[in-house]
């Protein structure tokens, strides 16, 4: 049994193909364009013809979570930069003052002309729609746990929030869909997963505390229960939920590639100031995870830093063990 990962990022699209034992058996990426759906749809497929002498028995898609797909249009929050959840820390766990990525969804939403021309979709959405030659109609609760738009405390749309910016009719189904639901087939025969956001389906079986370190460097640590701290919201700090209805506390950085001494300085601070106990185990994962953990493990800290075996792809590791998983619990 095969399962075919796909990774559309914002700087690279990858796919890489794994075995029952967790092996990569192969891989391939290009850049991501884009510039509109249908870009970045052929650079998905373009991805996937490099396996077509390989056969798979699923796909799972991944993706960042800036971008929603709606009425064949790729919006970015590259507007409404303003902030918009003032207010709501308390019911959304997003911050008020962090442009970019906290609630960027949302800022995505709002630069909509209207919200009456079908559903709007998170990219792994959106792609696992065309791929399957289905409608979806929904999220899944990863991508809406990174939207900014999420009450915490219901699980569910903050749907005052949508009323008060008049995202109405709403562009998108009030109900989630798991990660792991099966929403088509290819026209091969092959399951589609829904798949989810590319740093809320890592921790699963066992969630640690990680450093993903890519083109943007995400400190992720996960909690029990939400409890929004008005301390970690003047950091920036935010809520997300993981593909096991886990919650994490996650801050997103731009750092050097090196990182610097004061950028590597910060990331500790921002550990403590998320209340991480001591002698706690980071992951330092993803692109130069392997080169930063022991950079970080020199600096005096309270923490061990660790860059696990495969520490580039372990992301990706984990979330095709848990495509492996719920393939097993549906077939």
């Amino acid at each position: 049994m095969q399962i075919l990962v796909l990774d559309i990022g914002c700087s690279f699209t990858k796919g890489y193909l794994f075995n029952k034992s967790l092996d990569i058996i192969a891989e391939y990426k290009l850049s991501t364009d884009m510039s509109s759906p249908d870009t970045l749809e052929s650079g998905v497929r373009k991805v996937m013809s490099e396996f077509e002498n390989h056969s798979y028995q699923a796909i799972f898609p991944l993706s960042f979570g800036e971008g929603v797909v709606y009425d064949n249009v790729l919006y970015e929050p590259t507007h409404n930069r303003k902030s918009l959840t003032k207010n709501h820390y308390q019911q959304t766990g997003t911050p008020t003052d962090v442009l970019r990525d906290i609630g960027s969804a949302f800022h995505s939403l709002l630069t909509f002309p209207s919200y009456d021309n079908g559903p709007a979709l998170p990219v792994s959405t959106y792609i696992a729609s065309r791929l399957a030659n289905t409608e979806i109609y929904t999220w899944d609760l990863t991508h809406a746990g990174n939207s900014g738009i999420l009450d915490f405390s219901q699980r569910k749309w903050a749907l005052d929030l949508l009323k008060k910016y008049n995202c109405h009719p709403f562009p998108f189904s009030e109900k989630f869909i798991s990660s792991a639901t099966i929403v088509g087939k290819t026209e091969s025969g092959i399951p589609v997963f829904a798949g989810g956001h590319d740093h809320s389906c890592i921790s699963v079986f066992n969630p640690k505390t990680i450093i993903i370190a890519g083109t943007w460097v995400v400190l992720s640590h996960p909690e029990i229960a939400f409890l929004p701290n008005p301390k970690e919201q003047k950091e920036g700090i935010r809520w997300t939920i993981t593909a096991n209805g886990s919650f994490h506390k996650q801050i997103v950085k731009k750092v050097s590639n090196p990182v610097t001494l004061s950028e590597m300085n910060h990331i500790i601070s921002i550990f403590e100031k998320m209340g991480v106990s001591e002698n706690t185990e980071i992951y330092t994962i993803g692109g130069f995870g392997e080169k930063l953990a022991p950079k970080l493990d020199e600096i005096q800290s309270p923490y061990q830093f660790i860059a696990p075996p495969d520490a580039e792809v372990y992301q990706h590791i984990q979330t095709a063990k848990y495509a492996f998983r719920a393939l097993e619990l549906q077939t």
